[in-house]
């Protein structure tokens, strides 16, 4: 898209007044390839017009409402950002390069969230080839066993998603099948075999939740912004008619601005239901049966190669400012079981605590070492472990993580020429 094009879309007075709603949100604007500084507010229309002249392809903004968007900094605790949040939305990314999938996903998504009392909710085109739900703050319940729920980020919007996905496995499987298998491998230039695990076809391997968004101060395309790779308009549409839903309406020079993502009628505590249904199965999950666990995993003696590590635990061995005690226990029973030494785990938790965002103390960390090594071996958790690599965004799977369910598989698997036991 030329850039004469690009402010001729964006000049438009009606689309302006769209990007101007933002509600206390962060806001952030990309240039093609690179987004600008943060944090960034937009109030008036001056705002915008000086962005677009200035090279602005794109508008972001955040799921979180916040008491003052411009006293973000990148160098805030958690427990700071905590204080600065004053709410949340739940924003659902439905993420498929096949767009009639991710139009039957968030069919399917729309229905069950009415099934459950929910119809305070809007929907709109990614600008790719999926689709952004939204679920307004105002509809939580104001507090979850005893915690504000403005506290809880993210760790209860990935308890939902989770929720939903698995009450949904099912239809999505049935829903998939219809379309075709073969269809669904052709259009995304792949062997249908991928579809497969342990023989078992898994949708979620066609489509998914796009947990990227569901992380602090992370953004999401905002209403009637362009979408760089395919310049189409990231367009609100009528919840009843995603299915309808057609990417001519997200042409440039197509798009209607009638529809506001951000204009949902307000409904008080109407999830509150969807929220408990939610962190009851959370609690419930049963648990695996640990002597069947260690069977599966026998510790190796494998040399510590840093560009073999599976992506997960590359971005914990980076340094976090959240997940930080967690990945202890990730990363001590990861390297014990490729045969790192208790002298080796202790100096590499010691100089990977350094890199964290505060570090933590070090009592926290030794003493978690020694009792590790005085018993059994055990291995790291599995990918799917609910208040893991998902929970604090560092699960970020490339093609080796579809064949495992658990890092140490991945890094076996990449090291398995030179595997000794």
């Amino acid at each position: 898209m030329k850039p004469s094009e690009i402010l001729k879309y964006y000049l438009n007075e009606e689309v302006i007044n769209k990007l101007l709603i933002v509600k206390d949100r962060e806001c952030a604007v990309r240039y093609y390839d690179k987004f600008g500084k943060r944090p960034m507010y937009f109030q008036y229309p001056n705002d915008i017009e000086n962005l677009i002249r200035g090279g602005a392809t794109s508008f972001h903004v955040s799921e979180e409402r916040w008491v003052n968007p411009l006293l973000l900094d990148k160098d805030l605790s958690k427990d700071q950002l905590t204080d600065l949040r004053k709410s949340w939305d739940l924003v659902i990314d439905i993420d498929c390069k096949v767009l009639d999938i991710s139009k039957i996903f968030t069919k399917l998504l729309i229905d069950k969230l009415e099934r459950e009392g929910i119809h305070s909710m809007s929907v709109k085109f990614s600008g790719g080839s999926g689709f952004h739900l939204l679920l307004p703050c105002e509809s939580f319940p104001s507090s979850i066993n005893g915690q504000e729920t403005r506290k809880l980020f993210p760790d209860a919007p990935m308890i939902i998603s989770l929720f939903l996905k698995n009450e949904l496995k099912d239809s999505l499987e049935k829903e998939i099948k219809s379309y075709g298998l073969d269809k669904v491998a052709e259009e995304l230039h792949t062997d249908k075999d991928k579809f497969y695990d342990d023989g078992k076809f898994d949708p979620y391997s066609i489509i998914d939740i796009d947990t990227v968004l569901i992380s602090e101060r992370h953004m999401f395309r905002m209403q009637y912004s362009l979408n760089e790779k395919k310049w189409l308009v990231s367009v609100p549409i009528e919840k009843n008619k995603v299915i309808d839903f057609d990417v001519e309406q997200a042409e440039p020079d197509k798009v209607s601005t009638k529809i506001d993502f951000f204009d949902i009628p307000e409904r008080k505590n109407e999830a509150s239901a969807l929220f408990i249904r939610a962190y009851d199965a959370f609690r419930e999950e049963p648990k695996k049966d640990e002597q069947e666990i260690i069977k599966r995993f026998v510790p190796v003696n494998l040399p510590l190669d840093m560009n073999k590590l599976p992506p997960c635990i590359k971005i914990i061995s980076n340094g976090l400012s959240d997940g930080r005690k967690r990945s202890v226990f990730i990363l001590i029973n990861f390297l014990r079981n490729i045969g790192r030494t208790k002298e080796e785990v202790l100096a590499f938790l010691l100089e990977w605590n350094k890199k964290n965002n505060p570090p933590l103390k070090e009592n926290l960390i030794i003493p978690q070492v020694e009792y590790a090594f005085s018993g059994k071996s055990y291995p790291p958790p599995n990918c799917d472990a609910k208040g893991y690599y998902k929970f604090f965004n560092v699960c970020f799977p490339d093609e080796t993580c579809r064949l495992i369910k658990n890092p140490l598989s991945y890094y076996i698997r990449l090291n398995s020429k030179n595997h000794k036991k």
